[in-house]
């Protein structure tokens, strides 16, 4: 059997090397990927798939569609509420219609007309007075008519007036944020239909389907996993001693099995605190048994793989 000690031992020389160059540079580490998960905001049943495990896919491609006969109503609905809400705001601005305006033009017509034989009914009967051949409350009738043909003629001109005129600020600024609030809600339905169809956000792999034609998706559930070009990173562990080696913005070289060329990475990741396997005294011996996990990002095009080992060195 072989005893606790003698793994230890061997995990050691295979994390840092047993021979003086690999021991100052060669490391172990391995691919670790950041996949996007796709899913949708609300549930609906998919009625096409546009990808298949393994396709490559490109920025705002669509991968797959869903019911939208709902929010296609919800839009119809939003778009004629914002129409009606224009055309209220726009009739406020303009004032009486000409047909309106034309009514009103009448009325005041016939009221001059009304204010006209009424003058000339008071005079007459003015006239008519001075001689004795009509009394008072002939003469007064006649002042009351004329007074309230005068009226009449006034009212009218007042009401073109009024007519021609836009609506009170007040009613305008109703009217005009009423309009606002229906247009943000037809937009609002129209962006909720476009999120029927999900698309890629970013190029890269589509690496699973969870969801297929013909099956419900839930909402917030994800319908396949993408792996973005970009999304491939090392990581590896390193003694503290070197921690000083790997800052940020290193470049390191990795190289894999069988892999005739080697893929620079930078690191992009350097842990704050160390690890260790099990619990030790830090005792001068001991202390080498602390590690650092460091990250390194790989560029896009690596032709590496997930959970593939790999040996990383310093340039």
């Amino acid at each position: 059997m072989i005893k606790r000690e003698s793994v230890l031992v061997l995990f050691a020389m295979l994390l840092f090397g047993c021979s003086g160059g690999s021991a100052q540079n060669g490391l172990t580490g391995y691919v670790e990927a950041e996949y996007v998960y796709i899913s949708a905001l609300e549930t609906g049943w998919i009625i096409s798939s546009a990808v298949n495990e393994g396709d490559r896919v490109s920025a705002e491609q669509v991968l797959l569609s869903l019911d939208s006969e709902r929010q296609t109503l919800d839009v119809a609905e939003a778009a004629q509420r914002a129409a009606a809400a224009q055309a209220q705001w726009r009739d406020l601005q303009r004032g009486a219609r000409p047909e309106e305006l034309n009514r009103l033009q009448a009325q005041l017509a016939e009221a001059k007309t009304s204010l006209t034989l009424a003058n000339l009914e008071l005079r007459r009967q003015r006239d008519l007075r001075s001689k004795g051949a009509t009394s008072e409350a002939a003469l007064d009738r006649a002042n009351a008519e004329y007074s309230a043909a005068n009226a009449r003629v006034e009212s009218a001109a007042a009401s073109i007036s009024v007519a021609k005129l836009a609506a009170r600020e007040e009613m305008l600024n109703a009217a005009k944020a009423a309009a606002e609030a229906a247009e943000a809600v037809l937009a609002k339905a129209q962006w909720r239909l476009a999120q029927r169809s999900l698309v890629a956000r970013q190029a890269g792999l589509v690496t699973a389907l969870y969801y297929r034609q013909g099956e419900q998706l839930p909402a917030g559930a994800p319908a396949l996993s993408l792996l973005p070009d970009d999304a491939l990173k090392i990581r590896f562990f390193i003694p503290q001693s070197r921690a000083a080696e790997f800052a940020p913005g290193t470049t390191v070289s990795i190289h894999q099995d069988g892999g005739a060329e080697t893929v620079n990475a930078t690191v992009s990741y350097l842990a704050e605190q160390v690890e260790f396997t099990p619990p030790v005294i830090y005792s001068v011996a001991n202390r080498e048994k602390l590690v650092f996990m460091v990250e390194a990002r790989l560029p896009p095009n690596s032709h590496l793989h997930a959970g593939q080992p790999v040996d990383v060195s310093l340039l």
